[in-house]
């Protein structure tokens, strides 16, 4: 009787821990469309006195607070008069969108390098696909995508190459 029930406590167990597994590797739900807010937003530019080729491109994502995320876009490039550059962030088809527009570019013939910054609010600790847009239109593809995990720890960079 004793081995009988050695077996049994031995297959529940097992079950047990597949169980367990599985719920382990279970995912997160897809992220809703929706529109995110946008504070702090911040331009410096035109860095004309850099070389654009002697530049390094990367962006600082970092976690502020409970659900706040502060995203530094360093030495993205725009038009050298590129009026106003507006800032926007939403999720789209599970991705996080962030995007810098020049909203009135200028007539100037010439290329500089920015810094753009902005934070994000409404947060949720888990990963996230994200695309970071510095142009004149939404429509053209992202300057940098990647995957992060949003938690309150993070501080991470992630370089651009110079193409």
């Amino acid at each position: 009787m004793k081995p009988k029930i050695l077996k049994l406590s031995l297959v529940f167990l097992l079950f047990a821990l597949i169980g367990v597994s599985c719920q382990d590797e279970e995912e997160l739900p897809p992220l809703k469309d929706k529109q995110l807010t946008v504070s702090e937003i911040k331009s410096q530019g035109c860095k004309d006195h850099l070389k654009s080729t002697d530049t390094e491109r990367y962006i600082e994502l970092k976690a502020e607070g409970e659900n706040r995320l502060w995203v530094k876009f360093v030495n993205a490039r725009f038009n050298c008069c590129p009026g106003e550059i507006t800032t926007n962030a939403f999720i789209k088809n599970d991705t996080l969108k962030v995007v810098f527009i020049e909203q009135y570019p200028g007539g100037c013939n010439c290329i500089c390098d920015f810094d753009l910054e902005c934070v994000i609010d409404s947060m949720e600790n888990r990963k996230y696909n994200i695309g970071v847009y510095a142009h004149r239109s939404i429509y053209e593809e992202p300057n940098s995508k990647f995957t992060f995990n949003y938690s309150k720890g993070l501080d991470t960079t992630i370089k651009i190459s110079n193409n």
